[in-house]
């Protein structure tokens, strides 16, 4: 599990602010993504951001021969593609979107791709520029 920040609590600019993400910090406690099979797994996971629960319910399974040998910013997005029947205005879906490195060493913004999503969360980093050895690193366990 990854855990980052405090819920309520408002903790300044950080890295993922100058992103174009709020000055708050998310609040995240989720199991660790994973890389097996030739695949980056996501498990199910809450992340606590402005009072909001952004909600992913099923894993996630994305093949790694499918991308671009790089380096990718795994970044939690709320999900604007998928109509939320869920009443509770509290809770919205999430998406995973793979940022990756730019030439002038900036990670891609979620937000300047016609994915219609936003910026939430980074829980890891994943490194393919070896592709016979994939790394993957994240935030420590919660």
């Amino acid at each position: 599990m990854t855990k980052v920040g405090r819920c309520m609590a408002s903790t300044g600019l950080s890295e993922t602010a100058t992103t174009g993400m709020s000055e708050e910090s998310p609040d995240i406690c989720l199991p660790a993504p994973q890389l097996a099979h030739g695949a980056l797994v996501i498990p199910p996971f809450r992340v606590c951001f402005l009072n909001q629960w952004f909600i992913h319910w099923q894993p996630m399974r994305i093949e790694l021969a499918n991308l671009v040998p790089d380096r990718y910013r795994i970044m939690v997005v709320q999900n604007f593609w998928i109509e939320d029947p869920n009443p509770d205005l509290t809770q919205c879906l999430a998406g995973i979107f793979l940022a990756r490195r730019r030439r002038d060493g900036q990670w891609e913004a979620a937000e300047n791709w016609p994915v219609e999503c936003r910026s939430i969360a980074a829980i890891g980093e994943l490194d393919l520029r070896d592709a016979a050895h994939p790394r993957l690193t994240h935030e420590p366990p919660c």
